[in-house]
């Protein structure tokens, strides 16, 4: 028997899974990166305790699902014994290149550690809202515009620009912005245990901010998501790999992990997008590395086709079992790879929590059936069997392709169908 999922606001962790469809859900972010043996470790603690399915989410953090009450704490133990610690919450986001990317306007590795004694100072006065998060800025080879953000501090030549959701405030010397952010953090708290960005009023907290600079709107665009080479510092190669619609399977993480060992691989750090970092080898290691790493399943080429579908990761528990979104992603792309033409996005309907594409068109799985994204009055375009998606898949693509007019998108045609 499944629990029901957590309202939304709720925040899965290491110490608080959250139910979900297919058992419990722990989330967290590794303090630093995972070495080969260290991976070893977390692919096995998943498949012992869990149902052996790790992801790396929209934001880079780590999940690993299928646990439950009597095996979560056994994961948790098994993690602390490998060495894996998990960054303590509120979130302090920063590239996984932070100080070794000579693209970055700032090195915020300083900043997030002054910041993370705010945070601490804030918690030991009372509760933060568990998704509060706080992202800096820096540019470089991997951007962390696109992230929603409660409090957002944006490198800029003199200074950070300070954004308290999607509102700017100003521009502050980086001297300056950890007083600052205990002043926000401290009307948050006042507003109560959940609140967020969206609860202040941007002028008040500004005019309680000293030394902050007028500054026009910073212009913070979504980020495209590129794998492949990358250049740090001192010209040693990095490598970003994808990880198909965010989740591998434990042997996947294993065979990452020999493929580390093997090359010379010192470490691998998780990104946002879905996506995961390896450093620390010689620049002769990379012709082999990303061909190694395609054939166990990473996406490795900025050109694969599964960039374009985007999904709301999660599960939906039918009669017949349970059916994963990165398993109905795949089954599109394996399929129907024409049809994923960045229209559509997959969402879940047991993720009541919210999912971070709300918004997004597309199609959402319910159960075992496929309907229309927010059409509740849609008829159902597939039913599928969780021990033959790829069929109902390309069922479903044969009627696309059948009523298919020139210029559509697979949405469009997707709206048409729920209707008839």
């Amino acid at each position: 028997m499944t629990a029901s999922p957590a309202p939304r606001g709720a925040c899965p962790t290491l110490d608080s899974p959250m139910p979900v469809a297919d058992g419990l859900l722990a989330r967290f972010r590794p303090e630093a990166g995972l070495s080969a043996d260290q991976l070893t470790a977390l692919a096995d603690a998943a498949e012992t305790h869990g149902n052996g399915l790790i992801e790396v989410t929209a934001r880079g953090n780590l999940q690993v699902r299928g646990l439950s009450e009597s095996s979560a704490a056994q994961f948790r133990t098994a993690l602390a014994d490998s060495g894996i610690v998990a960054q303590p919450a509120p979130a302090i986001e920063i590239s996984p290149l932070a100080g070794e990317d000579p693209k970055a306007i700032a090195d915020p590795r300083p900043l997030a550690q002054a910041l993370r004694v705010v945070c601490d100072e804030a918690l030991a006065q009372g509760p933060l809202s568990p998704k509060l998060s706080i992202v800096l800025v820096t540019g470089g080879q991997i951007l962390l515009d696109g992230l929603k953000a409660d409090i957002r501090l944006i490198a800029r030549q003199k200074g950070w620009a300070l954004e308290l959701g999607s509102d700017t405030l100003g521009e502050l010397d980086e001297a300056a912005i950890p007083a600052a952010v205990a002043i926000i953090l401290n009307a948050l708290q006042a507003e109560g245990p959940r609140a967020r960005a969206s609860d202040l009023a941007a002028h008040p907290i500004a005019a309680k901010i000293e030394n902050l600079r007028p500054l026009a709107h910073s212009s913070v665009r979504p980020a495209s998501y590129m794998v492949g080479p990358l250049s740090l510092s001192g010209h040693a190669p990095a490598l970003r790999v994808g990880l198909p619609f965010g989740q591998v399977r434990a042997r996947q993480v294993r065979d990452l992990a020999q493929i580390m060992s093997e090359q010379g691989v010192g470490e691998v750090r998780t990104a946002p997008d879905r996506s995961l970092v390896l450093i620390g080898f010689d620049a002769s290691t990379l012709r082999d590395l990303a061909p190694a790493l395609a054939r166990v399943g990473y996406w490795t080429r900025p050109d694969a086709t599964g960039v374009k579908l985007s999904i709301c990761s999660g599960a939906e528990d039918t009669d017949a079992g349970v059916i994963q979104a990165a398993e109905l992603a795949q089954g599109f792309y394996s399929g129907a790879p024409e049809l994923i033409d960045g229209s559509f996005h997959i969402h879940v309907s047991t993720c009541a929590k919210g999912c971070p594409h709300a918004g997004r068109p597309g199609i959402v799985l319910d159960g075992s059936r496929l309907t229309l994204y927010r059409a509740p009055d849609a008829k159902p375009l597939a039913t599928l069997d969780p021990a033959a998606i790829e069929t109902g898949i390309v069922s479903l693509a044969n009627r696309i392709r059948d009523t298919h007019q020139p210029g559509e998108t697979t949405l469009s045609v997707l709206g048409r169908l729920g209707q008839q």
